[in-house]
């Protein structure tokens, strides 16, 4: 075997192997992004529960009655 038909056959096998690396990585990235986007949505409609909750609570605190609850409570 020549050196060149040697060097030949040698990228061949390279770019075999790197194609099937990167069918590979390719196919488990899909897996992982759609496990990834319903984690992604669940955290998103959490945070939009909380942020409601936060608002919920802020009103209540700058409320005028809740001020004069607790000045009421600190006396008693």
């Amino acid at each position: 075997m020549s050196g060149t038909t040697m060097v030949v056959v040698i990228v061949a096998i390279v770019m075999g192997c790197v194609l099937e690396m990167s069918r590979h990585w390719a196919r488990s990235g899909r897996k992982h992004s759609k496990d990834t986007e319903a984690a992604l949505e669940q955290l998103r409609q959490e945070n939009a529960k909380l942020a409601e909750r936060v608002a919920t609570l802020e009103t209540i605190v700058t409320d005028r009655g809740f001020d004069l609850d607790q000045q009421i409570r600190k006396l008693g």
